[in-house]
């Protein structure tokens, strides 16, 4: 069993880091469903040119609009059973 800091952090265990490859420097995107806590490692290519929509005709996006792209995407990669 894990405790959660203060700071709501938590150490992933070594077994889990290697059974899907995490290391330090990888993102991650972690989210809730079903009242369950899911942790989806993300590739870097995977999340290139995903955001070239919002610059279109537009200042940098906002840091909502970042995070609710990068939380489609993770549910896309979730829905569809794809977390390369």
């Amino acid at each position: 069993m894990h405790k959660i800091t203060s700071k709501r952090q938590v150490t992933l265990p070594q077994a889990v880091c290697q059974a899907i490859n995490l290391q330090p420097g990888d993102y991650v995107e972690v989210f809730a469903r079903d009242g369950v806590a899911h942790i989806v490692k993300m590739k870097t290519d995977n999340l290139a040119g995903k955001f070239s929509h919002l610059l279109k005709g537009n200042d940098f996006p906002s840091d909502e609009d970042i995070s609710t792209a990068i939380k489609k995407r993770t549910a896309n990669k979730f829905l569809s059973h794809d977390c390369s």
